[in-house]
């Protein structure tokens, strides 16, 4: 069986994300069935851009095969970008019968952040009699109308509505990361038939997880030396950014400087990284450190270390159809105790139930959990370790995930079934 796999940004082991394509064909790879990952030559979200000379340029990246595309190059979510777009649109329409001739599907996954990409798909699937799958990553429009303020009337917008519409009424399936979009689905008046297929862990991931010898190093000397002071310590690992709710964060360590027991140790990078440094400075906030950024493998062995751990969101109307983030697995897969503010009732967290709720965008909320979290018994937050791990095993590791995707390949219309 073949499938093509198409996803503007993505990734791979060595390349950076987007890793799922990636990791669901590897998986599929062991299982005979071959992926072909059909992406542009530039994506902002990758550590490392191949070099492609020219468009369908053929590459095996660790063992997975790519067919790149050459698009604009572009930084931000401007014109350069909405260029980049219609750049893989384009192309990928015009080397539809190429590529149809080349891969010989008798699967499509259309799977780009944004739905354009169900039009090449619809093209090959009319061409080959392929099945075509619409892969939700975000809501589009919804995202850019929520997240970058764009009204429903802006041309942009309605160019990704037509595309969204188009994408639900044309697939044979739509398999979504979001655990809760078939509300949304059938708002918009569409009846086809919807697949929860979340993000997920690989078995590397996973039994690299208690592997001490990736923890990393400055982390660990800042954590032993802050447990030595007796401090408990709440850790946070990701992007140092608004939409993950940072100020909230660092705004209720404001109100527990009088808990002179209790540090923050956050890890990454991002564009308020500089503004919150200073309130810290500022307001004399003695225990909030910052780590910086650290390897991808070192997450989970280093966030062990932590005591608690912190995740949380601004409020938004999108997290009404769930969140799938990885950040999210890794933080049960350390078995910590997790304050959560996100503003969903639809995560992995809250399936399970074990995590101290806080109220999204109220740090005083998020500072009473992280009271909470540091009077936990030793019981406690035993029996949080055990339940959340063994929650991602079963429900979130992609040798699972890829066998749950591929049941969609032979129950449904594949042409050669």
């Amino acid at each position: 069986m073949n499938v093509l796999y198409i996803d503007h940004y993505g990734g791979s082991a060595s390349l950076g994300m987007e890793f799922r394509p990636y990791y669901l064909a590897s998986y599929w790879k062991d299982m005979g069935i071959n992926t072909t990952i059909l992406a542009a030559d530039y994506s902002h979200l990758r550590k490392v851009n191949p070099e492609v000379k020219k468009d369908l340029d053929n590459h095996e990246i660790d063992g997975i095969d790519f067919l790149f595309l050459k698009t604009a190059h572009y930084n931000g979510n401007g014109l350069p970008r909405m260029k980049s777009m219609m750049d893989f649109l384009s192309k990928g329409i015009f080397y539809s019968k190429t590529i149809s001739e080349k891969i010989k599907p008798d699967v499509v996954i259309c799977s780009s952040t944004y739905p354009l990409d169900t039009y090449i798909g619809q093209r090959i699937k009319k061409l080959t009699g392929a099945l075509l799958i619409h892969e939700i990553h975000d809501l589009w429009p919804l995202t850019p109308m929520e997240l970058g303020g764009y009204s429903k009337n802006h041309p942009f917008i309605k160019v990704m509505q037509s595309g969204e519409n188009s994408a639900y009424k044309h697939s044979d399936y739509v398999v979504s990361i979001l655990p809760n979009t078939e509300p949304y689905i059938r708002s918009l008046g569409f009846n086809v038939p919807v697949v929860n297929i979340p993000n997920g862990l690989t078995e590397e991931d996973i039994n690299n997880s208690g592997n001490d010898s990736l923890v990393n190093q400055n982390i660990k000397d800042l954590t032993q030396r802050l447990h030595k002071g007796g401090k408990f310590v709440v850790g946070y690992s990701g992007g140092i950014s608004l939409s993950n709710s940072m100020d909230d964060f660092i705004n209720a360590f404001t109100l527990l400087k009088g808990k002179k027991e209790i540090a923050a140790v956050i890890i990454g990078d991002g564009i308020l990284r500089e503004e919150l440094t200073r309130i810290k400075d500022t307001d004399n906030l003695e225990n909030v450190y910052f780590g910086g950024k650290i390897n991808k493998n070192e997450v989970v062995p280093t966030l062990r270390l932590m005591d608690a751990l912190y995740i949380g969101s601004k409020k938004s109307r999108l997290y009404n159809y769930g969140v799938s983030a990885n950040k999210i697995f890794d933080y049960m897969l350390t078995g910590k105790p997790i304050i959560n503010a996100f503003d969903t009732e639809h995560s992995p967290m809250n399936y399970l139930g074990n995590t101290l709720r806080a109220e999204a965008e109220n740090p005083t909320s998020i500072a009473e959990s992280i009271i909470k979290a540091s009077e936990l018994s030793a019981e406690e937050k035993d029996k949080i370790k055990e339940s959340s791990i063994k929650y991602v095993k079963e429900n979130h590791n992609y040798s699972k995930l890829s066998k749950e995707f591929a049941d969609l390949f032979h129950n449904g219309k594949v042409k050669n079934d």
